[in-house]
């Protein structure tokens, strides 16, 4: 039996087949043609992204006819509105794109911050697909029929059904997390009709077989089953081991995300205020939060699209990539140069702020293309220490990171992680791991499986773990501080100027 997980990210669709024993059997990326930091994408070109890579990957198997499920994970907070025959309506607006709007704070102070809290486990922020949707509701020229997160999109597109599972409706400011349904008060409040969102489900749920057009066109048969999967860090963290208190999986993709279980909610609202989430963990009796930095991933493609894309042809002639090429010269030992890698805006926990830029300090005469490569990794790995000492503040404190997604296979990167902490990294063998969590959810919803964290362990495979450099660790705490006074000036300079203005 073979089961295939979609992982729809920021940046491309990928499709990975596995088999009952969790091994891969074939692979298909596609890469959007949109630019880093576009933040509209037309449904369509994703829909085309998501059906070839599903149909390359099938097309790679001696025995199509296996595939029994196709499974579809995908990132946050976006979403396709439809209308009554399944046609968008608009293009996508991403995850990271800033939607603030006058209407969106009424509605905030309307209904009060707390009263969003208390429902949604979340901090009313104009990031989440809430604002989006009023946004999208004065540009739309026909009625939305349904709201469809961007797994549910894909999904609609296999199989007809529209859906969505609990850990992507947590990401739209109109889910009641302890309820396990949508919001009454808050559609009414915000104006959107219940029968406008796709019916929750919880993830791993089968939605019924593929569409005869679309299963000829896929290359599988009228009998794979398409399964709703779940918010991409989620995925990623079933995929890496994440079972308890104390484990954390470290995601390294578009945007860098470090998910920790916890088994109680923070008391208060202090949890929330500081942007992070309680969103419930699959079957497991707790919660998974998302401390995160939009600027992750994506601050690395566009150096190595703006500032070293010349070492392509180099890096082909070796049989490598140019990440290969860039760790290489990247320098063994830190460097002083500090980076805010804002260059998204400061989005993610525990602060947004849109408005923030990117800052490097420290450039010389003598500054090379590898000091800027092991800066931007230094101050993406700073910024999640910011993140870690907040979590501190609530009581959660990983022991086990578990380190996947791109940078995960970066050794420079994951030595720096682990000299930045001061902690054990623990690399996940697995590259693809949002697409194998998918597939795990694809295996239980055939198989009847009900425990999807014990069907996990199966699956999970990790590395040896890397460990801090006493030296390093010490060199960077002095770099840790410096770099949280440059954070703290640049943040108060932006309060400065909204003030002025």
């Amino acid at each position: 039996m073979i089961s295939l997980g979609v992982d729809i990210g920021g940046t491309g669709a990928k499709c990975v087949a596995f088999s009952e024993k969790g091994e891969q059997k074939a692979i298909s990326y596609r890469e959007y043609p949109n630019p880093a930091g576009k933040t509209d994408l037309d449904p369509e070109v994703l829909a085309e992204a998501a059906f070839q890579v599903i149909a390359d990957c099938v097309a790679a198997l001696p025995e199509p006819e296996a595939v029994a499920a196709v499974t579809v994970s995908s990132f946050g907070e976006s979403f396709v509105p439809i209308d009554e025959k399944g046609r968008p309506l608009t293009d996508i607006i991403m995850y990271f794109a800033d939607t603030g709007s006058g209407e969106f704070d009424d509605l905030v102070r309307r209904v009060g911050e707390e009263t969003f809290m208390g429902i949604t486990l979340t901090k009313p922020d104009a990031f989440y697909s809430l604002s989006k949707m009023l946004h999208t509701r004065h540009v739309v020229k026909r009625p939305v029929w349904k709201h469809l997160l961007i797994s549910g999109y894909i999904c609609y597109c296999l199989s007809g059904e529209t859906a969505v599972d609990v850990s992507l409706a947590c990401r739209t400011l109109l889910f009641d997390v302890n309820k396990r349904d949508w919001s009454d008060e808050l559609l009414s409040a915000s104006g959107f009709r219940r029968d406008q969102m796709p019916t929750v489900l919880p993830a791993g749920t089968p939605l019924g077989p593929l569409l005869p057009e679309v299963a000829s066109r896929l290359g599988l048969t009228g009998k794979t089953q398409v399964v709703i999967g779940a918010h991409d860090q989620v995925v990623n963290a079933l995929a890496c081991g994440v079972t308890g208190p104390g484990d954390a999986a470290d995601v390294s993709g578009t945007t860098e995300s470090i998910a920790p279980f916890f088994s109680d909610i923070p008391p208060g609202f202090g949890f929330q205020r500081r942007n992070y989430a309680c969103v419930p963990y699959l079957s497991a009796p707790g919660y998974v939060t998302y401390a995160y930095n939009l600027s992750g991933g994506a601050v690395v493609r566009w150096f190595r699209d703006n500032l070293a894309s010349h070492l392509g042809e180099e890096a082909k002639a070796e049989g490598l990539n140019i990440y290969d090429l860039l760790n290489r010269q990247c320098p063994k030992e830190p460097g002083r140069l500090i980076l805010l890698p804002f260059l998204q805006g400061l989005g993610g926990t525990p602060d947004m702020i849109p408005q923030a830029r990117g800052m490097m300090y420290g450039l010389s005469m003598e500054t090379s293309r590898g000091d800027l490569y092991r800066a931007i990794l230094e101050g993406l790995s700073y910024e999640m220490a910011i993140n870690l000492d907040a979590l501190r503040e609530f009581g959660i404190v990983p022991q086990r990171l578990y380190a996947c997604g791109g940078g995960a296979r970066s050794p420079v990167w994951l030595q720096i992680k682990a000299d930045v902490w001061n902690r054990e990294v623990i690399p996940v063998l697995t590259e693809e791991t949002g697409a194998l969590g998918s597939a795990i959810l694809g295996f239980a919803a055939v198989s009847g499986q009900k425990d999807l964290i014990g069907l996990a362990r199966g699956f999970t495979r990790h590395g040896e773990p890397i460990q801090p450099d006493r030296e390093r660790a010490a060199f960077y705490q002095g770099q840790y501080k410096r770099y949280k006074r440059l954070r703290e000036l640049l943040t108060q300079e932006i309060s400065g100027i909204e003030r002025a203005i």
